[in-house]
């Protein structure tokens, strides 16, 4: 039977697993066969910050895309080439940069294609998110182009 002193442990585990908690930090208690409880703390992982150009907000921890009041989810690829075209707005890409930061072990030729399929969607997904922005292509790679309003 639990006595007092029991419940208010428990009580002060529970506010001390909340506040952890809400500083980010990962709480997992687990029972052991012994029948004792034991708590593993983990601290809080590191987060992109986010990424803002023209009004267009791309989180790359949670993948997704933001302008005004919408919001659109991406892959982490298309989130990789997003994020590189942003970082380096209005300003070509070559594909080559691109190509070898998403596969950088996999052969140049065979990833063009993908690379070319991710860009497809991703031109798709900027337009619902963004009429003002876009994803143009040349020979020598891709840059990001943004209206101003």
């Amino acid at each position: 039977m639990l006595n007092a002193d029991t419940l208010d442990a428990h009580s002060h585990v529970r506010r001390l697993r909340r506040l952890l908690e809400s500083y980010g930090y990962r709480v997992a208690s687990v029972g052991t066969s012994s029948g004792n409880l034991v708590t593993v703390v983990a601290p809080p992982e590191r987060r992109s910050e986010l990424v803002t150009v023209a009004g267009l907000q791309l989180d790359p921890d949670l993948q997704l895309l933001g302008f005004e009041d919408r919001v659109v989810e991406l892959t982490a690829a298309e989130t990789a080439v997003l994020h590189a075209l942003i970082l380096r707005a209005e300003t070509i890409v070559p594909q080559r940069e691109l190509i070898a930061a998403l596969w950088p072990d996999d052969d140049p030729a065979v990833c063009k294609n993908r690379l070319y399929a991710h860009v497809f969607t991703l031109r798709r997904k900027l337009a619902a998110a963004c009429a003002r922005a876009t994803i143009l292509g040349s020979r020598r790679g891709y840059r990001l182009a943004i209206e101003v309003a």
